[in-house]
């Protein structure tokens, strides 16, 4: 399976949710497609209700190792009228999910279909839908790797590797964990009254400046991995607040998020959320804390999992890769926190969901032989 041929195939399916509660028809086909290649190379195969693929293969090696990465991707930015359209220029190949995860998953399928033996017992791969997109199925919202988590309570493995893009320059990076995240809402209330007479109101987005402005103070969290300092404030994403211009707001909203640091307890940093709030005077306040709150994690980088994967891009390409945190929540914390999974974070990709999404294809062919490295057996 060349993997330039197989990734410009899985940039053409449409892979993003365009309805709240249907899986998108490209999203069932890429699926299809998916459990067609994995058949071929001798695994067995299902597909679940939300179209997330696994697959398992035995061997005659001693643990259970599983390749976990998806085929989803967010809607195309604007603009981007040819995003499934995959296109070569020079040692980049353009496409919408390219980089995030897709090119990835070709490499797995490349290894694989070069892989006669294995160190492992069993090899597990998961081909995820919904990792981008959430469902809302049956009453209830959903990402795919929970969902099938929930249906399959007992799934596990001795550890792993998720594929999403690790690129640091031009490098591998190894992600030995990710950030989780605190969401929450911030209303204040004011009283209406037309814009000739101001006094006879409260303007709701004067309070919600000052409530910005005590956010804003509040000392970031800081992680150090690898010689690398790293911070992290709240992000103040969204605002809304007003109807008419000739009217006094009656009420503002935000809605902002804290992504949590290994290590940093998510209730320690709500109370200190909502005692910032209490220093805004004169102002009506309520906020809302999302529940659960998405969990961040960080395995021992003198893990087993952690060292097979630093020597395998060692051997392959010659330098000791980065050991970093991954900055953004991915499959491997479902893995982690529900099915007990040590789980690094590997990939070819260097970003994703923005317009013109790209992936080296030089780090693409040096991934595919990092996985048969990795996956083959030692003498």
């Amino acid at each position: 399976m060349d993997p330039i041929s197989v990734l410009e195939k899985l940039i053409k399916f449409p892979t993003y949710q365009v309805a709240p509660d249907k899986v998108a028809l490209g999203m069932k086909d890429c699926a299809l497609y998916l459990s067609e290649c994995l058949d071929q190379n001798g695994f067995e195969v299902d597909i679940d209700k939300l179209h997330n693929v696994t697959a398992i293969k035995e061997f005659d090696g001693k643990r259970t190792f599983l390749i976990n990465t998806h085929f989803d991707t967010v809607a195309p930015a604007e603009g981007w009228e040819d995003a499934l359209n995959p296109k070569v220029k020079g040692d980049r190949l353009y496409g919408l999910g390219a980089s995030d995860a897709k090119g990835g998953i070709a490499a797995i399928l490349h290894s694989l279909s070069l892989l006669k033996e294995c160190q492992f017992a069993e090899l597990i791969v998961q081909f995820v839908n919904y990792e981008d997109n959430a469902i809302n199925y049956r009453g209830t919202r959903w990402l795919g790797m929970p969902y099938f988590l929930s249906k399959n309570p007992t799934f596990t493995a001795d550890y792993g590797i998720n594929v999403e893009p690790s690129i640091e320059g031009d490098a591998f990076s190894v992600g030995v964990g990710c950030t989780g995240r605190l969401a929450f809402n911030i209303r204040t209330i004011g009283k209406e009254a037309h814009s000739s007479t101001p006094n006879e109101g409260k303007n709701a987005i004067y309070d919600m400046a000052k409530v910005i402005e005590v956010l804003r103070q509040i000392p970031h969290g800081k992680y150090t991995i690898g010689g690398l300092e790293l911070e992290m404030p709240i992000n103040i994403a969204k605002i809304e607040g007003g109807r008419a211009i000739n009217i006094v707001p009656e009420e503002c909203k935000i809605a902002c998020e804290r992504r949590l640091f290994p290590g940093e307890n998510s209730e320690r940093i709500e109370k200190r959320i909502r005692s910032a709030l209490k220093k805004v005077k004169e102002a009506r306040i309520e906020s809302s804390f999302r529940r659960p709150v998405q969990l961040p994690y960080a395995i021992n980088d003198n893990e087993e999992i952690v060292s097979l994967v630093k020597n395998s891009i060692l051997e392959t390409l010659g330098y000791p890769p980065q050991i970093r945190i991954k900055l953004g929540r991915t499959d491997s914390t479902y893995l982690y926190h529900k099915a007990g999974i040590k789980t690094v974070i590997v990939g070819p990709g260097h970003t994703g969901h923005i317009k013109n999404e790209h992936i080296n294809i030089n780090r693409l062919l040096e991934f595919t032989r990092i996985l048969k490295n990795l996956l083959q057996t030692r003498e």
